[in-house]
């Protein structure tokens, strides 16, 4: 990928990127989308004739060719350059300290998402008792997009003031890293742990105009000025954002080590779940919501649902627990960014597939039962012009200045690695190791070499250290003969399907492989977890539907065929064993509380296979058939269960 010097190639606005002002109310339009925007600007007050804001994401830092933006790069990447992360940790401090009554304040732009319920550019007309967030919807993902470029935009901002503010003798690194200056992205599938930086350092060093200081890292948590809108317990006795936290004699303190050890039990099934999404699901209206659909058949994750999961285990029991609270975490910008790449990348993959078709649940803009579709407005968000972004004019990433490290030459729309098959590879490269078609086909290549020489021996093989993550390809060589049948085997994925409101607020569901401990405080962290589904929904429980998502367990299967507890993936071995082994438990969102399964309203958990064909390159994806359901394990709803 191209680097361009960013003095060279980019000019630091002397003006303002600030928000565009529009103080008169637009005209109505005439297009299919003008009820939703009469219902948006609806006369209740005249409010909507005040000032409203537009905006258009950072431009500036662009390349010297057309199309070429700069990158959002992973957390740990931007650690590694100095003066980029230290300019971000000051713009975000500064961020963070802004007034609290402000609008684009910190406090401000997060409450957008849900807390504390009040209009934000002059945007109503949905539900007052719920935020603009669009989750178990199919705008969610395009709803964040211009959500986290308002954010990065006032952050660049932020960056810019204080690189002026520095000395003459000391501005200019931070004037060659502020253009091309965007937010960072968390790849919790590649690497599940949060940074040191993130997760554990409470204070922080950093080199600001008036020399060396200590601050309180912004990263870490966010800490309230005033808690007053913050009614929901026990988040009005929370001074500031906490992840996994403990309570000990009346205070809350978070728990990093915990934490990490949390995810880290659960990085395999993360990988399998985004691999899978990213390779196999060809239709956006399946991808990219968690709502149950009819459209889908065998196609019930999502990167909604994927993305729940990340914010259950992070929360538990904090603020990224709750859709209504999570945005003040500073983690949920690292992991929305992620969660919007791996949108961008899919659409690299799928070009042309990004068509949507859908009703709303509701937010505080949007009416419940508004049909979707890719010219609805997304509020409260508009453009420079005054209009609402709409999933159309949200489309492409470089819209708003910026790109991802697997999409830039896709962005571009010339060079040698543009195209699919450039995304697909990259893909390949940070998620195929430690997923079962990945390995496998890697497996099968070290196999005919070492049957040829004769050194293929069944003692060689060993599992992986995690239930979740597929052997490797060194010791599934030893068995490649039992699961691959003329370059295909056997995928075995558990199906999940819930009413969101069925607990009155967030709660996992965890699969195991074997027996489990009595405690649910232990469950995150047993030997026999396959997986863990989130399903996050607002404090007071959220939109009564149905939500899907699923537990990849063809890893965990891998592993019994390696120590020899199961002899090949084939249904006639496979299902007896699941009969006798797979075990479901459900748990509050902390992990305080045990659920009896027949109380969790609407849950059904199947276990479906399917015939995969293994990639025979690195720029291929595997083939997935269609899958069958081999097994029933909960069905609520028609008094069955099996655990």
């Amino acid at each position: 990928m191209a680097v361009w010097s960013s003095l060279k190639y980019a000019v630091v606005a002397s003006c303002a990127l600030g928000l565009t002002q529009v103080s008169e109310a637009l005209p109505v339009e005439s297009s299919a989308t003008s009820g939703v925007d009469e219902w948006i600007s609806a006369p209740r007050s005249n409010l909507f004739r005040r000032q409203v804001n537009g905006f258009s994401g950072v431009q500036q830092g662009f390349g010297p060719q057309q199309g070429q933006v700069p990158v959002r790069k992973e957390i740990r990447e931007m650690i590694r350059n100095t003066a980029e992360f230290n300019l971000f940790l000051l713009a975000y401090q500064r961020f963070q300290q802004q007034p609290q009554s402000v609008d684009t304040s910190y406090y401000g732009i997060a409450g957008i998402h849900g807390r504390p319920y009040k209009a934000w550019g002059n945007s109503f007309g949905g539900n007052p008792q719920s935020g603009y967030c669009t989750h178990s919807d199919i705008l969610f993902l395009s709803w964040h997009r211009p959500y986290l470029a308002v954010y990065e935009q006032l952050i660049w901002e932020h960056a810019r003031n204080i690189v002026n503010e520095f000395p003459e003798n000391r501005r200019a690194q931070y004037q060659a890293v502020l253009p091309t200056l965007r937010i960072p992205y968390w790849d919790w599938a590649a690497d599940a742990r949060v940074p040191p930086q993130v997760g554990e350092m409470q204070q922080i060093q950093v080199d600001a105009p008036a020399g060396r200081q200590t601050i309180a890292n912004p990263l870490y948590s966010y800490r309230f000025q005033d808690l007053r809108e913050i009614p929901d317990r026990p988040f009005n006795a929370m001074p500031e954002t906490y992840r996994f936290p403990l309570l000990r004699d009346g205070r809350y303190t978070s728990q990093p080590a915990a934490l990490n050890n949390a995810l880290v039990q659960v990085a395999g099934n993360l990988r399998n779940r985004v691999y899978e999404l990213l390779t196999v699901y060809k239709e956006f209206n399946a991808v990219g919501t968690k709502a149950a659909a009819q459209s889908r058949p065998g196609r019930f994750d999502s990167l909604e649902g994927v993305h729940d999961t990340i914010h259950g285990t992070t929360g538990s029991g904090g603020h990224m627990g709750w859709v209504d609270v999570s945005a003040f975490d500073p983690i949920f910008w690292l992991h929305h960014t992620n969660i919007d790449r791996l949108f961008a990348i899919w659409q690299g993959i799928n070009p042309g597939a990004y068509q949507i078709s859908g009703r709303s649940t509701g937010t505080f803009a949007i009416r419940a039962g508004t049909t979707e579709d890719l010219n609805t407005p997304l509020p409260p968000f508009r453009q420079a012009n005054g209009q609402f972004y709409t999933s159309a004019s949200a489309t492409n990433t470089k819209t708003f200045g910026y790109s991802y490290p697997e999409t830039a030459d896709w962005n571009r729309g010339a060079g040698t690695q543009s195209g699919p098959g450039a995304v697909i590879a990259a893909v390949n490269r940070l998620y195929g190791r430690g997923v079962p078609s990945a390995s496998l086909r890697e497996a099968n290549n070290i196999a005919v070499r070492k049957r040829a020489i004769g050194q293929l021996k069944r003692s060689d093989a060993e599992p992986a250290e995690f239930l979740n993550t597929a052997p490797s390809p060194d010791s599934l060589a030893h068995v490649d003969d039992q699961v691959v049948d003329t370059g295909k085997y056997e995928e075995w994925t558990t199906d999940i399907r819930v009413n969101s409101a069925a607990l009155n607020g967030t709660f996992n569901i965890h699969v195991f492989l074997g027996d489990f401990a009595a405690s649910p405080a232990e469950w995150a962290l047993e030997k026999t977890l396959v997986g863990t589904h989130v399903v996050l929904t607002p404090i007071d429980g959220g939109h009564d539907e149905l939500v899907t998502g699923t537990v990849p367990l063809t890893s965990a299967l891998l592993n019994k065929v390696v120590t020899g507890e199961l002899k090949d993936l084939k249904p006639e071995t496979v299902v007896p064993y699941l009969e006798k082994n797979l075990k479901c438990a459900v748990a509050l969102a902390g992990g305080e509380a045990a659920v009896d399964l027949k109380e969790v309203r609407g849950l059904m958990v199947q276990v479906d296979a399917t015939t995969v064909t293994l990639p025979k390159t690195e720029e291929e994806l595997p083939v997935w058939g269609t899958p069958e359901v081999k097994l029933e394990l909960i069905n609520v709803p028609e008094g069955r269960a099996r655990v």
